[in-house]
C-alpha cells in the first residue's frame, strides 16, 4: 500500500512537472499537441537535442526566409515565385547540420544556456490574439510569394515565435506559414530578425579592447614600432 501511495505520488509529481513546462510558454494553439509546440519552441530558441531539432527540419517543406527587418516588400514578387525563383533572403535547404552550426556560429544557444534569452511570444493558429504592429512583421508581399510558390489557393499563419538574445542583443520573430492546395499543404518558415546597435557596439569594445594591446605586441615583436 505504501509502495503505490509512493508510485502515486511519483506519477503525481511528474504530471506537476510537465504541467509546469508547459506553462513556461503561452500555449495558445489546443488543436495542436503541447510536445510539437514545445519542440518548436526548444527549436526556436535554439537549444534542442537531434531528435526533436531532425522533426522540426523536416516539418518546414515549403519556403524558408531568413530576412532581416528592414528587408524591402518591393523585392519581393509573385511572379519570381511563380517561376521557381529565388527569392530575397531564402535558403533552400535547412538541414541538421546547418541548424547547428547556426546555433554555435550566432551565439544564439549560448544565450538560452545562459538563460540570456527571453521569449515574448509562442502562438498557434487558434490564437485569437490581434497583431500587433512590430518592425519584425511580415509584409503581405512576402505572404502573396509564399502562396505563388506552391500554387495554393490560400495561406494562413499556423504559429508565431519571437525571443530576445539578450547577450547578443538580437529580436527576432520566427513566422509559420502553411499553404493549402487542394488536400496537400505545405509549412513554410519566415524569420525576421533586428538587432540593437547599443548591444552591437559594446561586443566591438569589448573585442577591440582585448586585441589591440596583443596586436601592440606582435608589432613590437616584429620592429614595426
Amino acid at each position: 500500500e505504501s509502495a503505490s501511495a509512493c508510485s502515486a505520488n511519483d506519477q503525481t509529481s511528474k504530471a506537476d512537472c510537465v504541467h509546469m513546462l508547459v506553462r513556461l510558454i503561452p500555449l495558445a494553439a489546443a488543436s495542436e499537441s503541447s510536445q510539437q509546440m514545445l519542440d518548436y519552441w526548444r527549436f526556436h530558441g535554439m537549444l534542442v537535442g537531434p531528435a526533436a531539432a531532425r522533426r522540426c527540419v523536416k516539418s518546414f517543406d515549403g519556403v524558408i526566409l531568413f530576412m532581416p527587418s528592414t528587408y524591402d516588400p518591393a523585392a519581393f514578387q509573385a511572379e519570381d515565385a511563380a517561376q521557381n525563383v529565388s527569392l530575397p533572403f531564402e535558403v533552400r535547404t535547412l538541414t541538421l547540420l546547418k541548424y547547428y552550426a547556426l546555433v554555435l556560429w550566432s551565439l544564439t544557444g549560448l544565450c538560452t544556456l545562459l538563460r540570456q534569452t527571453r521569449t515574448l511570444d509562442a502562438a498557434g493558429e487558434d490564437d485569437e490574439k490581434p497583431l500587433l504592429p512590430t518592425p519584425l512583421a511580415v509584409h503581405r508581399n512576402v505572404v502573396e510569394c509564399l502562396r505563388a510558390r506552391t500554387g495554393a489557393s490560400r495561406v494562413t499563419l499556423a504559429r508565431r515565435f519571437e525571443f530576445r538574445f539578450r547577450l547578443i542583443g538580437l529580436w527576432v520573430a520566427m513566422h509559420h506559414y502553411r499553404s493549402a492546395s487542394g488536400g496537400e499543404g505545405r509549412l513554410h518558415l519566415v524569420e525576421v530578425y533586428q538587432f540593437d546597435r547599443r548591444v552591437c557596439a559594446a561586443w566591438a569594445c569589448a573585442i577591440a579592447a582585448l586585441a589591440i594591446p596583443q596586436l601592440w605586441r606582435v608589432l613590437l615583436l616584429l620592429g614595426v614600432t
